[in-house]
């Protein structure tokens, strides 16, 4: 029982991971040119990014305040003429180093959390110059052809026995990395 806890509890530390950089990544690209309070952060990340992620305030939240913290982000709070506060993030000077650090940090060698990873860097490429989209694409190519070559290893390794349903998801898998494989030689730099 507790080695199947564990066993979840990294999984969920590699999910987490994966959201946290991805939420960080898009909160930069909203405010790079502009402050935003967070609810305005949350209405733009949904507009541009919502096909594939809808985050919650109570996620956005926390992302901001250790944007914050580190200096990837600046906070200007501000009275409102009914009295309101309200609180204004933009990226820093620092913040752009920031995101390009995030941005090419190591992605996850889960296929599943792979394809996230990517649609979420894809979606703020416009902040990278040209040679690191290009490092980018190459980086995700390789990566592709990674998991292609250990998929056909499995199904054709005569001492897996994969049942037709496995064979079929599997297939189907080849398939899709084919498709983001495509895709991506298709971007522009």
């Amino acid at each position: 029982m507790v080695l199947i806890f564990l066993k979840n509890l990294a999984i969920d530390k590699a999910l987490c991971y994966l959201i946290c950089i991805m939420i960080e990544l898009l909160i930069m690209y909203v405010v790079r040119e502009r402050e935003k309070t967070l609810y305005a952060i949350r209405k733009e990340i949904i507009e541009i990014f919502g096909v594939y992620t809808v985050p919650s305030i109570g996620t956005i939240h926390p992302a901001l305040k250790r944007l914050v913290s580190i200096g990837a982000l600046s906070l200007k709070e501000r009275m409102s003429d009914g009295g309101k506060k309200s609180s204004y993030y933009s990226l820093t000077k620092s913040g752009l180093d920031t995101f390009k650090k995030m941005f090419f940090s190591t992605t996850r060698d889960n296929p599943s959390l792979f394809y996230t990873n990517v649609q979420s860097r894809i979606g703020t490429m416009s902040m990278l110059n040209n040679e690191e989209k290009e490092k980018f694409i190459q980086d995700v190519l390789k990566k592709i052809e990674l998991f292609n070559f250990e998929i056909e290893n499995k199904l054709n390794d005569e001492f897996i026995e994969l049942d037709y349903y496995q064979t079929q998801m599997m297939k189907r898998s080849l398939n899709e990395l084919k498709s983001l494989g495509d895709f991506v030689k298709s971007l522009k730099v």
